[in-house]
């Protein structure tokens, strides 16, 4: 969980500022039906500029250590992977 949250934070403008919630950690299967190790939860942090972002939905990878959070386009790469991953 904590290597998730560092490499979530990353790819936040302001590290230090990530908030993580209901965080899970489970094996789930990926569209071709193998079993993938996941972390799904919830990212909240603030902006470059100070101001509070919104908080997003994420996927991580645990084998790959991969990220994606959902910038809240419905199409994105990010929001069609938590959504086929993580609900």
């Amino acid at each position: 969980m904590e290597k998730a949250k560092v490499t979530i934070a990353t790819k936040m403008e302001d590290p230090g500022s990530a908030e993580f919630t209901e965080m899970k950690r489970t094996m789930r299967k990926n569209t071709l039906g193998r079993p993938v190790d996941t972390i799904c939860g919830r990212v909240k942090g603030r902006s470059a500029s100070g101001g509070e972002t919104a908080e997003r939905p994420f996927l991580y990878l645990v084998k790959e250590d991969e990220v994606y959070i959902a910038d809240g386009k419905s199409g994105s790469a990010a929001s069609t992977a938590y959504r086929n991953i993580c609900n």
